[in-house]
């Protein structure tokens, strides 16, 4: 059922985008999205630059204390677990499961489970002080309707809200109480994995008590790759002949990102990615026809890295080289021929 769900959805947002394309002029939109030419090497370029940033934000929220992996290989497990997680029901969820298997037989499953709750965090937490920074900064230039402030009001004080609560809780054995709920609930198959639980747990609480500075590097790092998303669609406009001052594409950005979390359960955000393009730019007094090829240049350059990561995924088995932990006692150094194939 979930995967008949998944599909439909997915052809739903297709429609959509083919009504969009109609109703907006598919000549002059693919005629704008043919012109950018060689300007999407810059942009694929800004994507590579966001994406080496994100794994570095991510190879730091490793404990302090181990030997962090390097960052060839944690590269390569994000652009393959992103590739995975775009062709998969559950995107969202589905990417970093996906990233957990690739590094449980090399770095172990607490510590990747670990790092990635800390770098999906440092992402929200940043992403909710981008979007509320565009969304100061920009407002003075657009006078939006008051649907849409309330709309954005309700949306930020939940955001706020729930990233407050996200850190607040990790330091509280989140995921030992995840674990006890659920088996309350009978539903005890978790049951073994309480000391896993509390493992990760732990080391949540460690990384917290313990590198305070470099949780601000962090949300230092994820506000750069946030501020590399603004940067694309600059370029974008800029090589398509319609400039925009940069605090506007910071606005249109950040309004963006809110109609992505909104929308997130549509699969690959399928239309509705395009037509929070159309919308945006119609909200601000702009071309609809630009917003649509903007819209699909960006998906253009997703398409491309989902196919890389894919790529990557069928060119077979290869030599990575990973810290990983022996047994719990130390770490050392191996050489872990890891397939891309985990049957």
């Amino acid at each position: 059922m979930k995967q008949e769900a998944y599909i439909l959805l997915w052809l739903l947002g297709l429609a959509c985008l083919g009504v969009l394309l109609h109703q907006l002029g598919e000549p002059e939109v693919w005629r704008h999205v043919v012109m950018m030419g060689w300007g999407y090497v810059p942009i694929i370029g800004i994507t590579l630059a966001a994406y080496m940033n994100n794994v570095c934000a991510w190879r730091e929220s490793f404990e302090g204390g181990t030997e962090r992996p390097r960052m060839r290989p944690l590269l390569w497990v994000k652009l393959v677990g992103e590739a995975l997680g775009n062709v998969m029901p559950a995107s969202q969820i589905g990417k970093e499961v996906a990233k957990v298997m690739m590094l449980r037989e090399r770095m172990g499953v607490t510590a990747g489970v670990s790092s990635l709750v800390l770098t999906k965090t440092g992402e929200m937490v940043s992403g909710v002080l981008f979007v509320l920074g565009g969304v100061l900064a920009g407002l003075h230039r657009y006078v939006l309707p008051e649907e849409i402030r309330w709309a954005l009001f309700a949306a930020l004080t939940i955001a706020i809200v729930g990233a407050v609560f996200t850190v607040v809780r990790q330091r509280r054995d989140p995921f030992t109480g995840l674990v006890n709920l659920l088996v309350r609930m009978r539903i005890t198959f978790v049951a073994p994995y309480r000391d896993r639980a509390g493992e990760i747990d732990r080391n949540l609480a460690a990384f917290y008590r313990l590198n305070g500075w470099r949780l601000g590097g962090l949300l230092g790092m994820h506000l750069v790759t946030w501020g590399l998303g603004t940067l694309e669609i600059y370029v974008i406009l800029h090589v398509l002949g319609e400039p925009m001052p940069f605090v506007s594409v910071y606005l249109f950005h950040s309004l963006m990102m809110v109609i992505n979390v909104i929308f997130g359960f549509v699969p690959y955000g399928m239309g509705v990615f395009e037509g929070g393009h159309v919308f945006l730019f119609h909200l601000m007094g702009l071309d609809s026809g630009t917003g649509l090829a903007v819209g699909i240049v960006r998906r253009i350059r997703k398409v491309f890295w989902m196919l890389f990561g894919l790529l990557l995924l069928l060119l077979g088995s290869r030599t990575i080289r990973f810290r990983t932990p022996k047994e719990k006692d130390g770490l050392e150094r191996v050489e872990t021929t890891a397939s891309l194939h985990h049957g």
